[in-house]
């Protein structure tokens, strides 16, 4: 790991300025822009501490689908699962997309038990600190923030390395620094619901650029046929030896490397959603009828990043690495070189020259601010509702939350670039921190899960499992380094067996420690203590003694007001049917109903559902997650694992079937969003118009 320097330079220091601050400027000015009209014309308050934290609560499936997809589609991704198909072999790419799916499913189930146990909430800590009291809200505190601070280094750290490096050796700090400013502008300004837009335009890029890289590619070699050719031929050079591979093939399905990677992979993964607040908020902020369903659909969808490019770009760089077009020839990659993720854009440089390493170098930049995004959000939301409230000022209305949240935005944006650049200046490479951060973000995971799962969790069960998931992980960790290598020290703990049995253990004992002390000392708790929480803030325009007839009269100025604009569409001949109507509810927010009239107006009867309708809910989530379980990682992966290689028939139906799960993804993600919001479009457009007409005369 000493080695964190290269001579290989793909684009000139320009592209990646023009990059970070041109696209970045870009898209700070966009969401600011986008974030004014919503306030004028679709009257969301973007000053509202609900529509800050949870875009009251009201957005619709494809678009919360959307903004799920795109928190899981990681710079990191992209890079780490070249770098292990090129380590391991094609397999690698689809443990990868196992280590996906599953944990999004979870999620699903997660959320709408929340949504029916604490339907107020905003952060997963509201939950941890009503049921379990102050003591195990601070343990959840710490867990949920060092979370959101690992995941979101261990990000940057690998897009910051990667664009240094296309970018003609772009200077690591800087490349860090420009990275993470352009979000915090739109982020502080618009809060979730700009993360959800941004969200929506990133991933539509990235399907889009990715169905473009990965076809060129595959035709840029000569198609399936001569790609499995070349990998057949790898095979028979004996130019590699893969250990735990039959045969050393890079295209079986008995692959030792692959399947400890893809066990790795979930059990970080499992961490990196269940611990990280913005998943729970993007649950929060999901309408009660979107949750399940948009978490479901990304969950199924999310495979279409890895699946063909680990196949067909993974599989480039194995068989391109000794030709004269790959940027390191004569010479093979060095080991620091594979693992920063530099394979990806190595490759496409030798198939589609610097176009393609730029569009590579954008999607990595709209992937890494896409997650900081959110992540900035829910470490801002944890810090004014968790801290600022609960222990401070738990009189708190929504200016001083608000401006809690902004300075939240800020401390932690900053903080998470300056760990960054100290984990690069000491060495660290995306490899050996996506293997170590599982020790430290996967001990809360399950006892989080019961707490809203399972009435019977009692307090040292919460409490006490976390510690014991610490502790014995890195005892594990330690021990099982110096029992297969002989000796402890950075090279060692990052092997691929301790980081695995520490992550297990990390993962699983806290599971199995909550399960046996809450049977030891029986608890039943109430969830109706849930329900009955009443968590929102005060609103900035009414005063916490205000009378109901102040209330009275500021419903029916609303009532008012829309009477008047409904008015005005049929004086434009814009009447709309009332299904229309319902589906720009799910989408839009209405500013009154987080700024005015708080829970009258934030909990609409027509959006709930009832227990009847949840309990259905909760049912298809978690049959979904067994379903997904079961066939990512038994039905398909163990009949593979056998003394076989890939026949050209699987191999390519393999591609191909990954290939059209892209397109359909890019339709159903990227252009969806679109035709759901077409009515609010519609309406911020006409009031533009209007506007401008009425200037104009």
């Amino acid at each position: 790991m000493s080695e964190t320097t290269s001579t290989v330079n793909l684009l000139n220091q320009a592209s990646g300025y023009g990059v970070l601050v041109g696209v970045g400027g870009g898209f700070a000015i966009g969401m600011v822009l986008v974030t004014i009209l919503l306030r004028k014309y679709l009257r969301e308050d973007n000053q509202s501490t609900e529509t800050f934290a949870v875009a009251n609560r009201s957005v619709g499936t494809l678009l919360s689908a959307s903004a799920v997809y795109s928190s899981w589609s990681w710079a990191t991704e992209l890079l780490w699962c070249t770098t292990m198909v090129y380590n391991y072999g094609i397999q690698s790419s689809y443990y990868y997309m196992a280590g996906l799916a599953v944990q999004i499913a979870v999620m699903s189930m997660v959320g709408i038990h929340a949504k029916k146990k604490i339907p107020q909430a905003h952060t997963s800590l509201e939950i941890i600190e009503l049921r379990y009291g102050k003591a195990a809200h601070i343990l959840y505190m710490f867990l949920c923030l060092t979370n959101n601070l690992l995941s979101c280094s261990s990000m940057i750290l690998g897009a910051s390395g990667a664009i240094s490096i296309i970018a003609g050796n772009l200077h690591i700090v800087a490349a860090t620094i420009l990275t993470v400013f352009s979000v915090l502008c739109y982020s502080v300004y618009g809060g979730l619901k700009a993360t959800f837009l941004t969200d929506f335009v990133h991933t539509m890029i990235l399907l889009i650029i990715l169905c473009y890289l990965n076809t060129a590619v595959l035709s840029n070699i000569g198609g399936l046929d001569a790609l499995y050719d070349a990998l057949v031929a790898f095979d028979a050079s004996g130019t590699r030896e893969i250990p735990g591979n039959y045969q050393n093939s890079v295209i079986t399905g008995k692959s030792k490397g692959s399947i400890l990677f893809g066990l790795i992979l979930t059990a970080g993964n499992f961490g990196l959603s269940v611990m990280d607040s913005s998943f729970w908020q993007k649950t929060f902020s999901a309408s009660p009828r979107a949750t399940v369903p948009a978490y479901l659909t990304a969950a199924f969808l999310i495979s279409a990043n890895v699946w063909p490019l680990g196949a067909i770009i993974g599989g480039a760089a194995i068989v391109l690495e000794s030709s004269p077009k790959f940027p390191t020839y004569p010479r093979k990659m060095t080991q620091f070189e594979v693992d920063s993720g530099f394979a990806l854009p190595y490759a496409l440089m030798a198939t589609l020259g610097k176009g393609a390493v730029g569009a590579l170098l954008l999607i990595v930049y709209l992937a890494v601010t896409s997650t900081v995004s959110a992540q900035m959000i829910s470490v801002s939301s944890i810090l004014s509702f968790d801290v600022y409230k609960k222990y401070i000022n738990p009189q708190a209305q929504n200016k001083h939350m608000i401006t809690v949240s902004h300075i939240g935005c800020v401390i932690f944006t900053l903080g998470a670039a300056g760990f960054t650049i100290m984990l690069h200046y000491v060495g660290v490479n995306m490899t050996w921190y996506g293997y170590f951060y599982p020790l430290i973000i996967c001990p809360g995971v399950i006892p989080l899960i019961l707490s809203i799962t399972w009435k019977r969790q009692n307090f040292y069960a919460a409490f006490i499992s976390p510690i014991l998931g610490i502790v014995f992980g890195f005892v594990v960790w330690t021990t099982t380094a110096y029992k297969f290598y002989g000796y402890v020290n950075i090279d060692s703990l990052g092997g691929q067996l301790p980081a695995l049995y520490g992550a297990l253990t990390a993962l699983f004992l806290p599971g199995v420690s909550s399960v046996i002390l809450s049977l030891a000392i029986p608890s039943d708790f109430d969830w109706s203590v849930l329900q009955n929480a009443h968590l929102l803030i005060k609103a900035k325009d009414i005063d916490a003694n205000s009378s109901d007839s102040s209330v009275d009269e500021k419903i029916n100025e609303k009532q008012q007001q829309e009477e008047e604009e409904e008015e005005e569409d049929k004086t434009h001949g814009n009447e709309r049917t009332s299904q229309e109507k319902h589906d720009d509810a799910e989408v839009n927010v209405d500013s009154d109903s987080s700024s005015k009239l708080e829970s009258q107006e934030v909990f609409k009867k027509s959006q709930q559902l009832t227990p009847k309708q949840m309990d259905f809910w909760i049912k298809v989530a978690t049959g979904a997650s067994l379903f997904i379980l079961l066939v990512m990682w038994v039905l398909w992966p163990l009949p593979l694992y056998r003394d076989w290689i890939f026949s050209r028939a699987y191999f390519k139906g393999y591609v191909t079937v990954g290939l059209m799960w892209l397109y359909a993804t890019m339709l159903i993600i990227g252009f969806g969003p679109l035709i759901s919001g077409r009515h609010s479009s519609a309406k911020i457009i006409r009031g533009v118009y209007n506007d401008y007409i009425k200037r104009k005369k």
